[in-house]
């Protein structure tokens, strides 16, 4: 007599080996996927970030300080201005330094390093230009920046110090003669991150156990009852079923007609199997309709998170995302020749002082009410908050078209708020104001006409400072 092999038992080691196979699998994919998610938005939020201080950046006399040591009038403006980004953005650190490995003593020169307000008055960290740290870097560390440094592009990379574990973006400085001789870095702390994907990765890995756990015992359960001798009675039931079941999409459709074996054998096992089969497959029919309107309520959710991702908290406006996003569709318009439209740069005047004699909540009182200003004369164009204390106005269609009045409008309006010495001081709203039309002959890009609108509201910002002095 041949000993037969338990098919029951090959059944299980195979599908055994099969789900532990898809979930190592899956976990990998989740894994990977959502680590490489999380690095590339904090790369585009970090690459933002550098670009934005680097347009604020004078090459050359930044070059000069660093070879004289010996700060500049720039040098301090762009000290401030670094510490005000620190305020803004929820980053580790800011920071432009130059590697040191030519000498005997190897470390990290110090040229900038930006901090909060609240930093620099509780817990100062005396970093000033030219000051050598070389017990912070390892020599590694050191090579790791100088070879960042001597390429033409960001480079990120992970750097762990004395001061955490920081997720690093680093922009080579490149001065007139071709010289990269300094890198602005900004660090953001990626513990809580590796944290997150940890969790993440774990709840998925039990959740795909779980499931693969499942699968095998209700896979199991059916096979044990349906492999057993020819049934014709039985394959009746199961064709009649199948075909009532095509293409239903009424769940309490889906029933089974029990063929009403009584044979004692694998025959009405496997009978019953099939009907259970049938009834779970009804639960699982509707677990999947609840699902799909699950579905579609995060989908409205996903809409309204965008909604909110593009809208500055504060003023309502839209934020610095969604002037890159219309960026994008203004350059295509300058590309086929179509575009016609002004850029308004607004910088507010006199925040910092608000925010130190009167604090911050007035300091956010004096944001919303000058944003509000702006809105309400600029009532059929988009208005964006690009910083803490900037906006920006696109001027399309009828704006565009009354833009003198509008401009006269606005600028009278804040002269008359910012003279009003019955107001409190949070009240009296005042704003240096660049403006520059797109003109096709000089201007490439949204950018062209950005820059040249900025240059102008500062020309303003400093005639005002002259003018109160």
């Amino acid at each position: 007599m041949i000993k037969k092999k338990p098919l029951k038992r090959s059944i299980f080691f195979f599908t055994l080996v099969f789900i532990t196979l898809l979930c190592f699998v899956l976990s990998i994919m989740t894994y990977s996927t959502y680590t490489s998610s999380l690095y590339n938005s904090y790369n585009k939020r970090m690459r933002d970030i550098l670009s934005y201080v680097d347009t604020h950046i004078d090459i050359e006399d930044l070059s000069e300080c660093v070879d004289t040591g010996v700060e500049s009038e720039k040098y301090t403006l762009l000290v401030g201005f670094m510490d005000s980004i620190m305020e803004d953005f929820d980053i580790h650190y800011l920071y432009i330094v130059k590697p040191v490995l030519e000498s005997e003593k190897k470390g990290m020169l110090n040229i900038i390093s930006a901090d909060t307000a609240y930093g620099r008055e509780h817990n100062p960290d005396g970093y000033y230009l030219d000051y050598f740290m070389d017990d912070v870097y390892g020599e590694d560390e050191l090579l790791m920046y100088q070879k960042a440094l001597d390429k033409d592009e960001i480079s990120y990379f992970k750097n762990f110090t004395s001061w955490g574990y920081d997720y690093t973006a680093l922009k080579p400085l490149i001065n007139g003669k071709g010289e990269h001789f300094a890198a602005l870095c900004v660090d953001i702390e990626v513990e809580n991150l590796q944290r997150a994907i940890k969790t993440y990765t774990i709840i998925n890995i039990l959740l795909i156990c779980i499931l693969g756990v499942m699968f095998i015992t209700f896979f199991l359960l059916w096979m044990n009852r349906n492999i057993t001798e020819p049934i014709s009675k039985l394959e009746k039931s199961v064709v009649s079923f199948a075909q009532r079941s095509h293409a239903q999409s009424n769940p309490d459709l889906l029933k089974y007609e029990d063929p009403g074996i009584h044979t004692h054998n694998e025959v009405e096992s496997l009978s019953n199997a099939v009907n259970q089969m049938s009834l779970d497959m009804r639960i699982y029919v509707k677990n999947i309709l609840d699902a799909e309107g699950k579905v579609a309520d995060m989908k409205n959710q996903v809409s309204r998170m965008d909604m909110v991702a593009y809208q500055d908290a504060l003023t309502h406006v839209k934020n610095k995302a969604w002037y890159d996003k219309t960026q994008e569709r203004v350059d295509q318009d300058i590309a086929a020749g179509k575009a016609c439209f002004g850029l308004l740069m607004a910088d507010l005047n006199n925040l910092k002082k608000i925010n130190d004699n009167y604090g911050h909540e007035h300091g956010n009182d004096y944001i919303f009410g000058s944003c509000h200003q702006i809105c309400i004369i600029f009532d059929h164009s988009p208005v964006f908050r690009i910083g803490g204390d900037e906006f920006v106005v696109l001027m399309e269609n009828r704006d565009y078209e009354n833009r003198d009045k509008l401009i006269h409008e606005l600028k009278t309006a804040f002269e008359l708020t910012s003279s009003d010495e019955t107001k409190e001081p949070w009240e009296r709203y005042s704003a240096a104001i660049g403006v520059a039309i797109y003109d096709s002959q000089q201007d490439k890009t949204m950018n062209d006409v950005f820059k040249r609108a900025d240059e102008l509201m500062y020309q303003d910002k400093q005639a005002s400072k002259m003018a109160r002095e």
